[in-house]
């Protein structure tokens, strides 16, 4: 199944793009998403550790099964001053 995740901020930012898509196996969770997207993209590894998950423009938890055409945002936490 395809799905498009789009990226924000320090990701973002750290691989010169807003969004990419993903063939994932029937059956796949948010988390299994997230091990194939460090391993296309290893240099990406520590801002996606504490990150906020979205599917559909709801925050998801790891365990959240995906489904054909879904869209997931990575919101890594964002520091001000």
């Amino acid at each position: 199944m395809k799905i498009k995740v789009l990226y924000f901020s320090s990701i973002k930012d750290k691989l010169k793009k807003s969004a990419d898509y993903f063939e994932l196996q029937e059956n796949s969770t948010v988390k299994d998403l997230i091990k194939s997207i460090e391993k296309k993209y290893p240099e990406i590894s520590e801002n996606i550790k504490n990150i906020m998950v979205a599917v559909n423009e709801e925050y998801a938890d790891k365990e959240r099964k995906l489904e054909e055409g879904d869209v997931v945002a990575l919101i890594p936490p964002v520091s001000g001053g």
